[in-house]
């Protein structure tokens, strides 16, 4: 988005499938273009995938471009609040699981965990072994090797991006937990899924994909976690590598 005339804001740093992935889950209409070059498969497994990253939005499909305007024009349907709650992800993270599409093979899925991930091993699972059926994923993690730092997840198709997205309330000083426990959003959630071990820190990812073997996705990540005795030994001062 930096590199193209596309937004004044040069902190932006999505790359192109982001921002259009973004467009899509934060739309309440989508005109799907040019069906008449697709097979009727082909256009009914796009508009699966479509529904699957956003089920709110209405989907219209055309052919060079010929809609009818009062369609998308002067329509008043447009409710912000609800528009930034749209996308498929949030509704998986807040239980509302959106039916398979079994047809197509759509499926999603929340990934969680409260280990932080092994630095090298999850680093090398990204950049090796990550399933190409992956759609979409979206959420939060935390990686041994910075305890303090929660950070946000986000891939659309084969872009990922992982960046801060603040400290855990844990890290924090307790004086300064106290003082300011009434300005933490989601404050009852994050008490509810509160350890003793790992406070509030927390992996929760939302995998949405075609044909995606859950188990295995789940094991494979499991695997990329950080055990017991290995986070013992990192508290007690042992190094490890931060890819």
């Amino acid at each position: 988005v930096v590199d193209r005339p596309l937004n004044d804001d040069e902190r932006d740093t999505r790359s192109i499938v982001n921002l259009l992935t973004d467009q899509i889950e934060f739309a309440n209409v989508i005109v799907l273009n040019k069906t008449d070059l697709i097979s009727t498969y082909k256009k009914n497994e796009l508009k699966a995938i479509l529904h699957k990253l956003n089920p709110e939005a209405l989907i219209i499909e055309s052919s060079f471009g010929k809609i009818h305007l009062e369609t998308i024009l002067n329509t008043g349907l447009f409710d912000f609040e609800k528009a930034e709650n749209a996308a498929g992800w949030i509704k998986e993270l807040e239980k509302e699981h959106i039916p398979e599409t079994e047809e197509y093979g759509l499926s999603s899925f929340v990934f969680r965990s409260k280990q932080p991930f092994h630095t090298e091993r999850f680093w090398k699972y990204l950049n090796e072994k990550w399933n190409d059926g992956i759609i979409r994923s979206k959420g939060l993690f935390w990686l041994a090797s910075r305890p303090d730092n929660a950070i946000n997840w986000s891939q659309a198709g084969g872009s990922l991006r992982a960046e801060p997205a603040g400290v855990w309330w844990c890290s924090m000083p307790f004086p300064e937990r106290i003082k300011y426990a009434s300005f933490i959003e989601n404050k009852k959630i994050i008490e509810e899924s509160w350890t003793k071990e790992f406070g509030d820190r927390k992996n929760e990812i939302v995998i949405i994909g075609q044909d995606l073997d859950k188990e295995k996705i789940t094991n494979e990540l499991n695997a990329c976690l950080c055990s017991s005795e290995e986070w013992k030994n990192i508290q007690n001062g042992a190094k490890i590598k931060d890819s």
